[in-house]
């Protein structure tokens, strides 16, 4: 049984480089993660990552513009961590902001036991937050990696106001840890 597990969340093109949600402020955020999952698959850590994953009439697109759709570039893991999907423990396929909602995450973490899981990846305040309280609602000891999570910048949802709430909220608010 692995001590953790480190869940890499929505790391991809149509976050960073491609598209509607694509984000300068998560481009910067890449050797960050990059390190952290070499220093994790170093220590023996299973890694799993999440791609945020939708369909052409996706409902989430009524309040975010498309983005990440399956079987377009931007669905594709960033180029930087391609190299680490074949060792992955997992990749979920996710259609909403929890990896929990209809995947098999559940299944996979119940067969790794972690003690703790690590969180890091897109975006702080949606998805990072979301999966990171269904973590936590399943009674899962929680460190989400400051220095791995980011999220985008837009009009009324400034990057560095948002994690800093986000943050607080997964600290203060959900019991995980914030390192």
């Amino acid at each position: 049984m692995p001590g953790r597990v480190l869940i890499v969340t929505d790391v991809q093109e149509g976050f960073t480089r491609l598209g509607n949600m694509a984000s300068p402020e998560c481009t910067a955020a890449i050797p960050r993660i990059v390190w952290i999952v070499e220093e994790e698959l170093a220590a023996g850590t299973p890694v799993i990552f999440t791609k945020d994953s939708h369909r052409e009439d996706d409902r989430e697109f009524e309040m975010f513009p498309p983005h990440c759709i399956v079987g377009t570039d931007e669905h594709d893991l960033v180029e930087e961590l391609r190299r680490f999907e074949p060792d992955a423990a997992a990749v979920i396929q996710k259609r909403r902001y929890s990896a929990f909602f209809d995947t098999e995450l559940e299944r996979v973490l119940k067969d790794l036991g972690p003690d703790e899981v690590h969180i890091c990846g897109f975006c702080t305040d949606i998805c990072v937050l979301h999966t990171t309280s269904d973590l936590r609602n399943r009674d899962y000891r929680v460190v989400v990696r400051r220095d791995g999570c980011e999220t985008f910048s837009a009009p009324g949802h400034d990057h560095e106001e948002v994690n800093r709430w986000a943050l607080s909220h997964i600290e203060r608010i959900l019991g995980a840890r914030v390192s």
